[in-house]
C-alpha cells in the first residue's frame, strides 16, 4: 500500500485547518465574524494559504482529475454569463463564491491522499452536525422557532439544516461500520443526536433524504455485524416513530403532508416556481439567463415575496443550474456527476454504497433546494475525487 511520504508538522498544518474548516461547515452561520463571512470562510482562507506554501515547498502539484476538470469548466462558464446576464450583481456575486468553491475543492482533492485524512474529514463533518443539532436543540427548548413552530440551527433555513444534517447520517454509519472500538458507538449516538434535530426542522426534503440515507444499512445488511444490524434498525425505527410520537406536534402535522404534497400538492409553491423557470429557459435554451440570476428572470411572472429580504430561487438544484447556465453550463454540471458516478462504480463494496447513498441523499435533497453554490453539495464532490484517488486504489488493494 503505497502512501505519500510526510514531511513534518508544516505538512500537517493544512490538513488540520482543513478539518476545523469541515467541521465548521454544519454550523457556519451561527457564528458571525466582523469583516469575515464566517468562520468556515476563515479556517478555508487558512487551510488555503498554508497549502500554497506547503505545495510551493513540495515543488508539485497534484495532478488534476477528470471531475475536477469539468468542476472549473462548470465554474468558469459561469462566470461568463456575466456578460449576458440579466442581473450582472448577482452573476458577479455567484462567480465569486464558486472561484472560492473550486479553490476548497482542489484543497481537498491535493492535501488529502491517505485514507486517515479521509476518515479525518468525515469525522469532522459529522461532530460538527452533531454541534449544529445540539445549536437546534436549545433553540426548541428556549422556544426559538426558526418559523412558523419550525427549529434549526441560528442563521439556517430548515429546509436547508434539514438536508446538512441528513448527510451526516451515512458517513456516520459507514464509520460505525469501519470502527472496530467503542466509537463506533459514538457515531450510532451521534446519529440518533442528528436525527432528533432533524425532525425539529419539521422539514420535508430532509424527511424523505434522512430515510434514503439509511439505504446505507440495508446496501451492506449482509456484512455488517449483529451490532451494526440492530442499531441500524433501531435509529431506522426511531425516525419513523418520530412521525408519530416524539416530534412536536406541529412538525409531526406538518411531516405527516410528505404524501398529499408529493401526489397532490405544489410542493409549498415550489411547482409555480419550477414553470416560471421553465417559461424563462424557453427563451434562453442555450447560454443561459447568468447564474445567480433566477429570482430577477421569473420576477415578470411571480413578482417578490411578502417576506422582506426574501427572493423565488428555482428551489431546484439541476432546473437552476439549466436556467441560469442553459444547455451548456448544464452539460459540464451533468458530466461532472456522471464522472462521479463512475468513480463511485469503481470503489470497493462498502466504499461504493456510502458514496452512491451520500449521491441519493444530496440529489433527494437538491430536488427542493438551490445548492449548486452550497459548500456541503462541493464538499461531497470533493470526498469522492479523493476516496477514488487513494492510492490503495493504484496499488490494487482492497478492504
Amino acid at each position: 500500500m503505497n502512501r505519500e511520504p510526510r514531511s513534518g508538522f508544516a505538512s500537517r498544518v493544512p490538513g488540520l485547518l482543513l478539518c476545523l474548516f469541515v467541521f465548521s461547515i454544519p454550523w457556519e452561520k451561527s457564528v458571525q465574524m466582523p469583516g469575515i463571512a464566517t468562520l468556515s470562510h476563515l479556517f478555508g482562507i487558512l487551510a488555503f494559504a498554508t497549502a500554497a506554501v506547503v505545495a510551493q515547498r513540495r515543488g508539485s502539484l497534484r495532478p488534476p482529475n477528470l471531475a475536477l476538470g469539468l468542476a472549473a469548466v462548470f465554474m468558469l462558464w459561469s462566470a461568463l454569463t456575466y456578460f449576458w446576464s440579466m442581473d450582472r450583481q448577482a452573476t458577479a456575486m455567484r462567480a465569486a463564491t464558486l472561484v472560492e468553491l473550486l479553490a476548497m475543492v482542489w484543497l481537498i482533492w491535493d492535501t488529502c491522499r491517505d485514507s486517515l485524512l479521509q476518515t479525518r474529514l468525515m469525522q469532522a463533518y459529522i461532530w460538527g452536525a452533531v454541534v449544529a443539532s445540539a445549536g437546534a436543540g436549545l433553540r426548541f427548548f428556549h422556544g426559538q422557532q426558526t418559523y412558523y413552530l419550525r427549529y434549526a440551527a441560528a442563521g439556517f433555513d430548515p429546509n436547508d439544516f434539514g438536508l446538512i444534517l441528513a448527510l451526516s447520517i451515512p458517513l456516520a454509519l459507514y464509520l460505525a461500520l469501519r470502527t472496530g472500538s467503542l466509537m463506533r458507538w459514538c457515531y450510532r449516538v451521534a446519529v440518533l443526536v442528528v436525527l432528533c434535530a432533524l425532525l425539529l426542522t419539521g422539514s420535508r426534503t430532509a424527511l424523505v433524504a434522512a430515510f434514503v440515507a439509511f439505504g446505507f444499512a440495508l446496501w451492506t445488511w449482509r456484512t455488517a455485524d449483529r451490532a451494526q444490524r440492530t442499531s441500524g434498525a433501531l435509529l431506522f425505527l426511531f425516525l419513523l416513530l418520530g412521525l408519530y410520537r416524539f416530534a412536536p406536534v406541529a412538525t409531526r402535522q406538518r411531516l405527516a403532508t410528505v404524501t398529499t404534497e408529493l401526489t397532490r400538492g405544489t410542493l409549498h409553491n415550489r411547482t409555480m416556481i419550477w414553470k416560471a423557470g421553465l417559461k424563462v429557459l424557453r427563451r434562453h435554451p442555450v447560454l443561459g439567463i447568468g447564474a445567480g440570476a433566477y429570482p430577477e428572470a421569473v420576477r415578470p411572472t411571480l413578482g417578490t415575496p411578502g417576506v422582506p429580504g426574501h427572493q423565488y430561487v428555482a428551489h431546484n438544484t439541476f432546473l437552476s443550474v439549466l436556467v441560469e447556465c442553459g444547455a451548456i453550463g448544464f452539460a459540464a454540471y451533468a458530466l461532472m456527476l456522471g464522472t462521479l458516478a463512475m468513480y463511485v462504480w469503481t470503489l470497493p463494496p462498502a466504499e461504493r454504497a456510502l458514496w452512491a447513498i451520500m449521491l441519493a441523499v444530496w440529489a433527494v435533497g437538491v430536488s427542493t433546494l438551490t445548492w449548486e453554490h452550497y459548500k456541503p453539495s462541493w464538499l461531497i464532490v470533493a470526498l469522492i475525487m479523493t476516496e477514488w484517488g487513494r492510492p490503495w486504489r493504484a496499488a490494487g488493494f482492497r478492504k
